[in-house]
């Protein structure tokens, strides 16, 4: 009896190949189809491609516009805008901090301020709202401590706005209110007709004239 010990199994090809022919002699139509991975991969793409290149077929809700407060946001420096080391939202928690302690604490420009109200203002979350103020902090425009209570817990954080967030002519202090440096200032002529009434101008007219009436009369004798 021989035995062949070379012979090995056909490979994948010759098996295709063979059940090729097979069906082709007996007539059978085999439908082929991708296997479920590279269909879900081709899905993955479509869906990709429709996200980022096709514009959306439904718009976004419209929110609520936000009450009119007449809070503002006070001069701030254009580097923080042109700093390619923060991100968008970044900047927008610089604003908004600019805006807490401009109306909060004016001169020491410090904001005594909690993560969550943070949250609430820019509609973020924590982690969030936490790496604005790290990116904020390692490019020098804030200073963050955190308040402690007595029980060891976090009370909330003081930040300090430091002197590259603002431009070079407010460095030193906010101004107290807005005024253009080069434009005159109001005429002091009628300054006196809304102080006095019409009574009292009349008296302050006459006393000229009972001054001059005075140096008229003689002094009195003295006295033995």
């Amino acid at each position: 009896m021989h035995f062949d010990i070379d012979r090995r199994p056909p490979s994948t090809e010759a098996m295709v190949q063979r059940l090729a022919v097979r069906n082709a002699r007996d007539g059978i139509c085999v439908e082929q189809r991708p296997s479920p991975a590279v269909l879900s991969k081709d899905e993955d793409r479509r869906h990709r491609s429709l996200r980022s290149c096709h514009l959306p077929a439904e718009q976004k809700p419209f929110q609520a516009q936000p009450r009119d407060s007449g809070a503002y946001v006070p001069e701030m420096a254009a580097r923080i805008e042109d700093d390619r080391n923060l991100t968008d939202g970044a900047r927008r928690c610089a604003r908004k901090l600019a805006e807490y302690g401009y109306r909060k604490n004016r001169t020491g420009r410090t904001a005594d301020i909690t993560v969550t109200w943070l949250m609430r203002a820019l509609g973020k979350s924590r982690r969030t709202v936490q790496r604005y103020l790290r990116q904020l902090e390692r490019a020098g425009y804030i200073a963050v401590e955190v308040i402690h209570a007595r029980t060891r817990m976090c009370a909330g954080l003081c930040v300090a706005l430091l002197d590259p967030l603002f431009p070079r002519h407010q460095r030193q202090k906010w101004p107290a209110k807005l005024i253009e440096p080069d434009a005159p200032q109001m005429s002091q002529n009628n300054r006196l007709k809304i102080k006095y009434s019409r009574e009292s101008w009349a008296l302050r007219c006459m006393d000229g004239v009972f001054r001059s009436f005075l140096k008229t009369i003689p002094p009195l004798p003295a006295l033995d």
